[in-house]
């Protein structure tokens, strides 16, 4: 008898003790970390952030305590970033909680962390880089091409006058690209910019001498054309200068939320035998609108 009932009191002691652990869980322990968004589906708009330079990263951090959300500056050029705080109350096998009483649903597969709150969603992974980006609180070094630096005259990046042809990014922030080529007296030039691919950066052209002076200016070739050309005789032998500069940058210095960003090549030749096909009559768009950070419209 004393046998069962001693059976019985450990039986009971292990319920006991299996329920405690239930109770207790940390499923925070799960989720707890630093991530890197990946893509976000919001408001029924998609953006795959994995194509995006480190500047305009979405990074969140998630504690036991706390979800911090940083996002850069809508301005790129400043170097400041935006954080979102949330408070958590409590963690599930399936949501957070905050103390506002708002909550997000949490998967985790593959991994990955998915975050969910209502049709909206977002896919992140581990983060293990420098944190804040370093372009975030320096904008000097955001996504930018091999060549840079050559954002002066005695920055500039040789070019072969012989049709050459080199690939080129231009950055946020009123980047400006220059270039050197040696022409000789007499002879025709045809300078050229164009926006790579779907890139519809709207770039310029100005040429300058040896000394500094402005030679020549181009912003668009024709109406249906708005990458810059210049045809131009060569007044003198020697080395001369010119500069690709977005059209927008003279007009608004210093503020990205209407910066455009993208590649494109630059050649300088003597004769072009290309005959480019006929484009249709383009209007030149107005500057454009970066919308409110995306963590404002998930979150809220």
């Amino acid at each position: 008898m004393n046998q069962w009932l001693k059976n019985g009191y450990l039986l009971f002691l292990g319920l006991i003790t299996v329920a405690c652990e239930d109770a207790t869980i940390d499923y925070a322990s799960d989720i707890v970390g630093v991530y890197i968004v990946e893509t976000a589906t919001i408001d029924g708009g998609y953006t795959d952030y994995s194509d995006l330079p480190i500047e305009e990263a979405w990074i969140i951090d998630i504690t036991s305590a706390s979800l911090l959300s940083y996002e850069n500056d809508v301005n790129l050029c400043d170097s400041t970033f935006e954080i979102d705080a949330r408070v958590i109350d409590s963690i599930t096998d399936t949501a957070i909680i905050f103390t506002d009483d708002t909550r997000l649903y949490y998967v985790v597969e593959d991994g990955q962390l998915l975050l969910l709150n209502n049709d909206d969603i977002i896919t992140l992974v581990d983060y293990d880089l420098v944190f804040p980006p370093l372009s975030w609180t320096d904008p000097a070094l955001l996504t930018n091409d091999l060549y840079e630096p050559d954002s002066s005259l005695s920055l500039s990046t040789r070019l072969s006058a012989a049709g050459v042809i080199q690939t080129h990014y231009s950055a946020v922030c009123d980047d400006e690209d220059y270039f050197i080529f040696e022409a000789l007296d007499s002879t025709k030039y045809i300078i050229e910019a164009s926006a790579v691919g779907n890139t519809d950066i709207d770039l310029t052209l100005s040429l300058y001498s040896f000394s500094g002076d402005l030679v020549d200016y181009n912003d668009d070739q024709t109406t249906s054309n708005v990458d810059p050309k210049l045809e131009w005789i060569c007044p003198g032998t020697g080395d001369y200068y010119f500069v690709v500069k977005k059209y927008w940058d003279y007009l608004d210095p210093g503020n990205s939320l209407d910066d455009e960003k993208g590649s494109y090549t630059v050649s300088v030749d003597v004769t072009k035998n290309l005959i480019k096909p006929a484009t249709p009559e383009v209007v030149k768009m107005p500057r454009p609108q970066r919308s409110t950070p995306i963590l404002h419209r998930f979150f809220d």
